[in-house]
């Protein structure tokens, strides 16, 4: 055994492993790449008994890596893949009645899961590159743990990554401690190139040349997505040095099986490999032959915007972990060398590990698939738990596509969505398709592929042919006909619907109406403003916007189906909202007038409306309740002048505890229904705003028993010894009279208000009618203050009493020769 030690190390601690395994629910091993964690030990495991007689599922985030794994350890034991071990990806699958060991991707294993909650044929259950942190990959370690607290605590789980940094597993109740294991690698050198601002296609043309010729060894070159890996493949190929000595293959997701294949097999003409790939080469299993990497510290992701509903493929820096991962690959089989496209002080600002995808991926399957197996989100163990708020939106569109009721619970539809291996939404759109309308299943499945990118759908629908399709699509359609042939009649609809109407029932969120008669710009039912970069001299009125990517803030709709205004009232009546709004509108005497106008209007998208002509009274008092919630009182009740002095007259003996009344404007405003609406005349087209009656409708709200009250505690004018009737202004709580001083004379003080709590703040005139003084005690002022005004003014005011006895003289509003003042 000690040559496998050697071999493979990890085996040095199987005995540690073994034990925590029969110990612990849930075991973490910590292992470098290429210590044999995938290929060896799950064989030992098998030997071990460990499993009770059960089978071991390996689950490997990528398909490539699971495939490969099976045949290496099919190989290492002289058996062809499929019967000790084998594997089930999707598309593919090798296995047979004798298979103990079966490698399996995230999406079969969920299928499993569902199925089959107790996992019944499984003893051990191996989560394989865990620090991939993929979210079907968490549902399932999730469902797993869920699955062994009920059904099955002999069940075993063991975590295998290279990288878990950052991972808190105690978190979710798993105490024990990660099994470490070491080992001895090749030398690694790692070269920083500089500042990655500069063009990497243009560097790697210099550098990958040389690499050819001077260096050992095959060259894995790390790129962020499909387009620059062809870009370079195309431009490499065309150079004759490389050409001679090279092959050039290329290494990303949707490629076909076969086509990955190629990677792990040497040229049959001996020539260098150049490999050109995503970060799906990070964590499969050893490319051989690889002793050189160049890294361009890029990758792209998919992140989903809770919000819209909408998925964008992003650029991102890669993190510390992967650029770690990345690296390995090199000294796999002997000394490696590394070239990283940024420089020592760019990576600082790297993060630690890759965001879990469950953090800023779509939600909508993995809540149908935890609704499925009987739980709610909450009460499954995820190591990160899905942000609530993208939660709560998620569950909100899956009402709008069918697939959830009112009370969150799943509905047939969303149980048949499942069954399709396509996004959510286009499987709500498969699963109400009827038998007859199966020849539009490669239309739909066209959108899946992006294949009519920047064009409009129908132009593309026309010719939409499984034979026109990628491999990887047409193995898709395949499943979907499978799948489709199979189920049972849909009676969901007696309207005669065709492709477009469930295609637009799939999309209720996308939705989208021009903004403006000569422009580009569409606003979305979801909210969004999408930009529409098309020639066409006549664009459609509403599209279905099917997919768009993001630049910066701009959403740009690269993919739409042209749908009319009744298409989309036909097939989402249930789901437009029909409001009556007022509007407000002005004539030329400058009279305002309330008119109704019904809005229809699909989430944040109004479609159209119109002005009711003949609105019944319950529309006109509902959108005069909207209108007057908007008011602002009190500047309007300010613009009439009877009605403000009369407000605030009662105000002030409300607030002086005279009057037992709420009397504030948001009372009034609120309670506008009860107290005002029985003083208006709601049988009319036109409501004329102008001359509400607040005035007629407020006395009645106070009380005409009320009235003499008011006039008595706080009326609203006073005779003063002159004669003359006076105003009171009832301002911040206190009344004030503004009256000209010769008007008083002779009178010791005026009465108190509010039943003698308050007196009268008294602005005494001059006879021009500026203040001269403002007092509250008027015996003062005759006494001491009016003999100084006299000073100052009887000069100015030669025809005015200025008598030197007030309290003897006449009060007067006339001059000294009897003229009016």
């Amino acid at each position: 055994m000690n040559s496998d030690f050697e071999t493979f190390p990890v085996l040095s601690a199987l005995q540690k492993i073994v034990d925590s395994i029969q110990n612990y629910p849930v075991t973490i091993l910590d292992a470098p790449p290429g210590s044999g964690k995938t290929t060896a030990l799950p064989l030992e495991l098998l030997h071990s008994g460990i499993a009770q007689g059960k089978k071991i599922c390996i689950l490997e985030p990528r398909r490539i890596a699971a495939k490969n794994a099976a045949k290496r350890m099919s190989q290492s034991i002289g058996e062809p893949v499929g019967n000790t071990i084998g594997y089930r990806v999707r598309f593919d699958s090798q296995t047979n009645h004798n298979t103990k060991i079966e490698f399996l991707t995230d999406g079969i294993l969920t299928r499993y899961l569902l199925s089959d909650p107790e996992l019944s044929e499984y003893g051990l259950l191996i989560f394989d590159e865990f620090h991939e942190r993929r979210l079907e990959s968490d549902l399932c370690f999730a469902l797993a743990r869920k699955s062994q607290e009920i059904f099955r605590n002999d069940l075993k789980i063991l975590i295998m990554s290279a990288t878990l940094e950052g991972q808190n597993f105690s978190k979710i109740g798993i105490p024990n401690p990660p099994i470490q294991v070491s080992m001895e690698t090749h030398p690694l050198e790692i070269f920083y190139m500089g500042e990655s601002k500069k063009n990497n296609q243009i560097r790697l043309l210099d550098l990958i040349p040389k690499a050819t010729k001077q260096m050992e060894g095959d060259i894995l070159v790390f790129l962020s997505g499909k387009k620059e890996i062809l870009d370079l493949k195309y431009r490499l190929e065309s150079m004759p040095s490389v050409h001679e000595s090279s092959v050039v293959l290329p290494l990303f997701g949707d490629m076909s099986l076969s086509d990955q294949e190629k990677v792990f097999l040497p040229d049959t003409k001996g020539k260098k490999k150049i490999i050109l790939s995503t970060n799906i080469a990070e964590s499969s299993v050893t490319i051989p032959g690889v002793r050189v990497v160049f890294d361009t510290g890029f990758f792209k992701h998919s992140v989903f915007d809770a919000d819209s509903g909408i998925t964008h493929l992003v650029r991102d820096r890669i993190s510390l972990s992967s650029a770690k991962q990345r690296a390995g690959r090199a000294a796999r089989e002997g000394k490696g060398f590394v070239y990283r496209l940024w420089s020592k002080e760019e990576e600082s600002s790297f993060y630690d590990r890759t965001k879990p995808e469950i953090l800023e991926g779509d939600l909508d399957r993995l809540v149908l698939e935890v609704k499925s197996f009987g739980e709610e989100i909450h009460s499954l163990p995820f190591l990160d738990p899905p942000n609530k708020g993208s939660m709560l939106l998620s569950i909100e569109r899956l009402k709008q596509l069918g697939c959830l009721d009112e009370n969150d619970q799943l509905t047939s539809l969303g149980k048949n969505a499942l069954q399709y291996p396509v996004p959510i939404r286009l499987g709500s759109i498969l699963s109400r398709l009827p038998k007859h309308e199966g020849t539009s299943i490669a239309d739909i499945i066209s959108i899946l592929g992006k294949e009519s990118q920047g064009t409009e759908a129908k132009e593309f629908f026309k010719s939409a042919s499984p034979n026109q399709f990628s491999l990887e699509l047409k193995n898709v359609y395949e499943q979907i006909m499978n799948i489709f042939k199979h189920k049972s009649e849909n009676r969901t609809h007696t309207k005669q619907f065709h492709r477009d109407h469930y295609i637009c029932l799939g999309f209720p969120d996308r939705i989208a109406k021009r903004k403006e008669k000569e422009g580009k710009e569409y606003k979305l039912s979801n909210g969004k403003i999408g930009f529409l970069n098309s020639n066409l001299l006549e664009l459609p009125e509403f599209l279905i916007a099917l997919d768009t990517f993001s630049f910066g803030q701009t959403l740009y709709i690269t993919q739409y189906l042209p749908v009319s205004l009744d298409l989309i009232e036909d097939c989402l009546e249930n789901q437009i909202k029909i409001r009556q709004n007022p509007e407000i509108r002005t004539n030329q005497k400058e009279e305002s007038f309330l008119i109704v106008k019904e809005e229809r209007s699909i989430g944040e998208l109004v479609l159209g409306s119109k002005e009711l002509h003949k609105p019944n009274p319950h529309s006109i008092q509902t959108a005069l309740e909207g209108y007057l919630l908007d008011l602002d009182w009190e500047s309007e009740w300010k613009k009439k002048e009877d009605l403000i002095h009369y407000y605030n007259r009662v105000l002030f003996l409300v607030q002086n505890g005279v009057l037992d009344l709420n009397v504030s404007f948001e009372h009034l405003k609120s309670n506008a229904k009860d107290w005002l609406f029985p003083f208006l005349n709601f049988e009319t087209q036109k409501f004329n705003l102008s001359h509400l009656p607040f005035l007629e409708a407020f006395k009645a709200y106070v009380g005409y028993e009320n009235q003499s009250l008011i006039q008595k505690e706080a009326p609203s004018s006073i005779q003063v010894p002159s004669g003359s009737q006076i105003p009171i202004q009832y301002t911040n709580n206190e009344p004030e009279l503004h009256v000209k001083l010769q008007e008083l004379f002779g009178l010791k003080q005026l009465p108190n208000l509010a039943k003698g709590k308050v007196k009268i703040l008294i602005h005494l005139l001059s006879p021009a009618r500026r203040p001269v003084q403002i007092t509250k005690d008027l015996e003062s002022f005759w006494n001491i203050g009016y003999h100084e005004v006299k000073k100052e003014l009887k000069g100015r005011y030669p025809k005015h009493p200025w008598p030197d006895k007030p309290w003897e003289a006449v009060p007067t509003k006339h001059l000294n020769h009897n003229k009016r003042s």
